[in-house]
């Protein structure tokens, strides 16, 4: 796998499982702080299956306020009262799943998201975070699919991070035309997500088209701090352009801002190759306007 997709799906995934968790926190966040007598609350329904099912969802408020504090033996305590209480609850296995994740108990983990979408499958949150955790397994193809039937869910809140997600799967498995549709639909959902943006800007750099990936970049910067891959990206575009000065700018805020980052080292290795007379990998716009039409992805 190219080094820069490594990268982009290594920081996809840890901000898809913040988000994940986040989501999953505020939907039970009225009772996180109140441990206490949340659990005096659960103790005394009892009796009817209703009584029960509310019982099963206060403990699963409590079990995901304690996995956010990072109290898993509290957690899974009141995660298995929720079970107890209610086999049948989506939430609770959901965050059963969550808890086994972060311990990596892959196996059972599965089990428990499996479970989440065989008893509420309308709720797409679950599928969700099952495609994130297929995503940690490197099943890529699996994740592809489950990340797709989580994409045709319009009242998805998330729906833009999960075809941002698609496309970096979709990259992966050499499926470049689906990529390239999944993050444009992401930023049309989204247009505040930075992510499509930057991998839309790498595309079409790659693709010769330097003025749309110079575009995309710009949208990127103007939502995202600055971050190593963005700039090598600029420092790239600039000397395509033949922008002096706007290269050795993007250059040293690289140098200076992630000087032990890959992209620093490869600027390097790029720039001595230049210095020594060698060839560049990285032909001007003028040299590409000729070539870019037979690149483009329909």
């Amino acid at each position: 796998m190219p080094r820069q997709l490594i990268t982009a799906l290594s920081l996809a995934i840890v901000m898809i499982l913040s988000a994940a968790c986040t989501v999953t926190e505020m939907d039970y966040s009225k009772s996180i702080g109140t441990s206490s007598a949340s659990e005096a609350s659960a103790n005394r329904h009892d009796g009817s299956r209703d009584k029960k099912k509310e019982a099963a969802e206060t403990y699963v408020q409590l079990g995901l306020g304690y996995l956010r504090k990072g109290d898993r033996t509290r957690a899974r305590t009141n995660l298995l009262k929720a079970l107890e209480k209610d086999d049948s609850s989506g939430a609770a296995h959901n965050a059963m799943a969550l808890l086994l994740q972060l311990e990596d108990e892959a196996e059972l983990a599965e089990e428990h998201f499996e479970k989440a979408m065989l008893h509420e499958p309308e709720m797409t949150r679950y599928r969700y975070n099952y495609s994130v955790f297929l995503l940690r397994q490197n099943r890529y193809e699996d994740a592809y699919e489950q990340f797709t039937i989580a994409a045709e869910d319009i009242n998805y809140g998330r729906r833009a991070r999960v075809f941002y997600s698609l496309g970096l799967i979709s990259s992966h498995l050499s499926k470049p035309d689906e990529a390239k549709k999944s993050w444009e639909k992401a930023v049309k959902l989204n247009p505040q997500l930075a992510g499509p943006f930057l991998e839309l800007a790498d595309l079409y750099f790659k693709m010769g088209d330097y003025p749309k990936a110079k575009r995309y970049l710009g949208q990127y910067e103007k939502l995202s701090k600055p971050a190593p891959r963005a700039l090598w990206l600029a420092v790239r575009l600039e000397y395509a352009f033949g922008n002096k000065d706007g290269e050795a700018s993007k250059a040293m805020a690289l140098k200076n801002m992630f000087p032990y980052s890959e992209q620093a080292l490869e600027y390097k290795a790029w720039l001595k190759s230049r210095e020594d007379g060698v060839q560049s990998l990285f032909p001007t716009a003028k040299d590409t306007l000729d070539k870019k039409d037979s690149l483009k992805i329909q």
